[in-house]
């Protein structure tokens, strides 16, 4: 009938595989850490919303000076109008006469404000 078989020749090797638990936790692991690294930037970093705060506090300071900048820029056109040949300003030429060259006429008086001559240079 059959032929006589060896008995270590029927022993079958069998490995049983248990699967390990942190095995299971390796992907959600991985995920857990890629969500929080962007969700830190996403509040954060340069462009987060602490970024954008900070970036709109600096816009409104930087429209802030624009505003003045330009109020100084309307002043200073305005004088500068005043100093054109055509429409020139005798009292305008005399007082910056004055000023730069430091003369006064013999019968004037002078009233010095030692104040305010300090704060000038001071400042």
């Amino acid at each position: 009938m059959f032929p006589p078989f060896r008995v270590s020749s029927l022993r079958m090797i069998t490995r049983q595989h248990r699967p390990s638990w942190l095995r299971r936790l390796i992907l959600p692991a991985v995920t857990a850490v890629f969500l929080g690294y962007f969700g830190y930037h996403a509040v954060n970093g340069e462009f987060g919303m602490v970024g954008r705060a900070r970036f709109e506090s600096r816009t409104q300071e930087l429209n802030a000076e624009l505003a003045r900048l330009n109020a100084q820029k309307s002043a200073l056109e305005a004088h500068v109008k005043l100093l054109r040949p055509s429409s020139l300003d005798q009292d305008m030429v005399d007082e910056r006469a004055r000023v730069q060259l430091s003369v006064v006429n013999p019968n004037e008086v002078v009233i010095m404000d030692f104040d305010k001559l300090a704060q000038a240079k001071s400042n």
